[in-house]
């Protein structure tokens, strides 16, 4: 089952990460075209001068943005420029991923590395993947992401 290897270490699942499917990446791409197309650039220095006073601030964003793009699922790095404390405590452990720790859901590496963004939806992946296992888990294709998640 070749969904396997889009689970990351952490509970994440690839193949539907921002990154790996390149929808924000591909929606700056396209704004960045329509803005060239209609010489925005120029309507941004005379007619809204104040309100837009950054525009060359925010497309350098855009562009910087038009890359977030992963051109391989986090199991298949094995680059070192991108460090990944996690992926190196699982493969140390030769675990597959952290659902097989029993300590996952209070493990600090794991909160911090992931704090702010990821943590929640990896612990509940990981708590869903260890109780219904990683087949099945894959099958049901529900799956948790940050941008899911409500603020209290």
């Amino acid at each position: 089952m070749k969904e396997k290897a889009l689970l990351a270490y952490c509970g994440i699942y690839c193949g539907d990460c921002l990154g790996s499917t390149g929808v924000i990446a591909d929606a700056a791409k396209d704004f960045m075209m329509v803005l060239e197309n209609y010489k925005f650039d120029g309507t941004a220095k005379c007619v809204f001068t104040k309100e837009l006073k950054d525009y060359d601030r925010f497309s350098k964003m855009l562009k910087f943005m038009s890359g977030l793009k992963c051109s391989q699922p986090c199991r298949q790095r094995e680059d070192s420029a991108v460090s990944c404390p996690i992926r190196e405590c699982c493969k140390e452990r030769e675990f597959y991923a952290c659902y097989e720790c029993s300590d996952f859901e209070i493990c600090e590496k794991l909160h911090s590395f992931m704090k702010g963004l990821h943590a929640e939806a990896c612990v509940k992946n990981l708590k869903e993947i260890k109780e219904i296992g990683l087949d099945a888990w894959i099958r049901k294709g529900k799956r948790h992401h940050y941008w899911d998640e409500t603020e209290d």
